[in-house]
């Protein structure tokens, strides 16, 4: 959390006249749960918590005066496929905390598995840049008019130093895996590309908006990955106590 606040405060000191593209890119993907030193499971942390909600709260004033100033500014959060194979759960499972309603220092942590926190925070992230994007649409900011847009973006897997750090001989199974530049095309496209050919909320891969569910059958939508309105709603309200 204090990185993150740090990032920010020297962006500020560096851009004072705002930052036109911020891409929250911060990642792990860790087979035993770790925690940071704000006691935060550090996959949660990373990919949610600090280094998307976080980070672009704390962004957010920059975004804006790069917007009164006349600029078009977005807020990139690079998701992953990753997050097809799910919806986002409870707060419980999802940051892999104690159980509410206990003694602190006394609940059960829901078994760790770091495929699926992965994958949760994924899911949250495009969660994010829909309600983001409605809620700009709701205060009237559109893009160019004082508007921040938020998107999400797929990168495709890619061959990083990470991936194969977790997935080692079994990184094979992934091929063919793209170069790091061509993960990284679609995402610095999105940070620069023309406000009216950006859709604003969208999940992003190379350079076009893709579906977000496809549980059901034959690859079509379905349910299962799908989060009601009031788990939405929950979601948001949690990051804005935890952030």
């Amino acid at each position: 959390k204090a990185d993150v606040q740090r990032v920010a405060s020297t962006l500020g000191r560096l851009e004072p006249a705002g930052v036109d593209a911020l891409v929250c890119n911060a990642g792990a993907l860790l087979s035993e749960r770790t925690l940071t030193k704000d006691g935060v499971e550090a996959t949660f942390a990373c990919h949610l918590l600090y280094g998307a909600y976080g980070l672009a709260k704390v962004m957010e004033p920059l975004l804006r005066a790069s917007a009164a100033r006349g600029g078009t500014p977005r807020c990139v959060f690079v998701s992953s496929g990753g997050m097809y194979t799910t919806k986002w759960p409870t707060w419980e499972v999802g940051s892999s905390s104690a159980v509410v309603g206990v003694k602190e220092g006394e609940g059960e942590v829901p078994k760790y598995d770091g495929q699926l926190a992965y994958a949760y925070c994924k899911r949250a992230q495009v969660l994010l840049a829909e309600e983001w994007t409605k809620a700009e649409e709701a205060r009237g900011a559109k893009p160019g008019e004082g508007g921040i847009q938020y998107v999400s973006a797929h990168p495709g897997w890619t061959g990083t130093p990470g991936l194969v750090a977790v997935y080692g001989d079994k990184a094979a199974w992934l091929q063919p895996l793209r170069s790091e530049w061509e993960g990284a095309e679609g995402i610095c496209w999105l940070a620069t590309a023309a406000p009216e050919r950006v859709v604003g909320g969208a999940f992003y891969l190379d350079r076009r908006p893709q579906v977000k569910h496809m549980a059901g059958p034959f690859f079509s939508e379905g349910s299962y990955t799908k989060n009601s309105r009031a788990e939405i709603e929950a979601l948001l309200a949690q990051l804005e106590c935890a952030a």
